[in-house]
């Protein structure tokens, strides 16, 4: 069996920042960012992911939609969902991918 440690993954893992995870999520540019209501969704969005309640969010982590007061350990907990999305929107082009993915999630419940 192969066996990855943590630290060995951690090298390939690049850190995410809130902005670069909502712009990813999204699929946002300047001006979906300048839209009226994007940052609640982006703190919506935060707070599902990362389970931290919407007030924090919204009252500890910065103003703008940089959220550059979001303590440091979310950021690769980010670019692991990052990771997962982009697995899952493959997968989604790809049938074989998404059977294989539906059949992994069955056993392991």
């Amino acid at each position: 069996m192969f066996v990855i440690k943590r630290r060995s993954i951690d090298k390939f893992v690049k850190p995410v920042k809130a902005r670069e995870f909502c712009r990813l999520w999204f699929n946002a540019d300047a001006q979906m960012e300048a839209t009226r209501g994007y940052r609640a969704e982006c703190v919506r969005l935060l707070s599902r992911i990362l389970a931290v309640q919407t007030e924090t969010i919204s009252s500890k982590w910065g103003s703008g939609i940089d959220f550059e007061k979001m303590p440091e350990q979310y950021e690769r907990t980010l670019a692991y969902a990052n990771s997962l999305r982009s697995i899952l929107d493959a997968a989604g082009n790809n049938p074989e991918l998404s059977n294989i993915i539906a059949e992994r999630l069955k056993q392991s419940h």
